[in-house]
């Protein structure tokens, strides 16, 4: 059965990596215009969009039917939206400024840790597979919007991110007490079983996150701003 840290998921986590490094690379050195890039972002949101539609289905008639297609969770719920907007917002969209953000931390996070892995004997398994797919592909999605400027952190639009959570946890009611969903967004349960981890612990601790990345970015940004400046007028 494949566990946390064990060859199955260091394996995949390796080939994912390599993976979204040559994409970033090659998208770094061939693309060079806006059409282009477009074009690229709305792919990979195509993609995103299956890989989250064939998760919940997989989901849905394996294990929760099909009262529950809708995403429960953050990261499925960031990964249907923010495949959606890099289908048809254009670049550097409000809904970036929060969906990019928290999906690309808890994509990421879930790679590393991904709690689910263990849930059958194969992590070919559809739920598995399929999971981890997902969330391979919105880190990726956001990577390369960072790495693109087709999202570019300013501090400010730090207002986006609580509002967009402050959504998040709307949705997650609506969930819970319209849909009867047995938990979403953390709101009953914690993220971890036995743990104080619920979302109104994880969400300062996301926000602070997003604070400081945003000071970091803008700090780097400045400095790199000063060397180009200095570096022509010296030339």
């Amino acid at each position: 059965m494949p566990k946390v840290f064990g060859p199955e998921h260091l394996i995949y986590v390796c080939c994912a990596v390599v993976l979204m490094a040559t994409i970033l690379i090659v998208i770094k050195k061939y693309v060079k215009s806006e059409r282009s890039l477009s074009l690229i972002i709305h792919s990979v949101g195509i993609v995103l969009l299956c890989a989250i539609v064939w998760n919940r289905l997989s989901i849905c008639m394996l294990r929760d039917g099909m009262r529950q297609l809708l995403p429960g969770s953050f990261c499925g719920t960031s990964s249907l939206v923010l495949s959606l907007s890099a289908i048809f917002c254009k670049k550097d969209s409000p809904i970036f400024h929060c969906v990019a953000y928290i999906g690309g931390l808890g994509g990421l996070l879930t790679l590393i840790y991904p709690d689910f892995i263990g849930q059958a004997d194969s992590i070919f398994y559809p739920m598995t597979i399929s999971g981890l797919v997902h969330h391979t592909v919105m880190v990726l999605l956001v990577l390369i919007m960072l790495k693109t400027g087709y999202l570019k952190p300013s501090l400010k639009k730090w207002h986006y991110y609580p509002i967009g959570m402050s959504l998040y946890m709307v949705y997650g009611l609506f969930l819970l007490d319209a849909l009867h969903y047995g938990s979403a967004m953390y709101i009953d349960s914690p993220i971890l079983e036995g743990t104080f981890l619920y979302w109104w612990v994880l969400g300062p601790i996301a926000l602070a996150l997003h604070t400081l990345f945003l000071l970091l970015w803008t700090y780097a940004e400045q400095n790199k701003n000063k060397k180009n400046a200095t570096y022509g007028k010296t030339a």
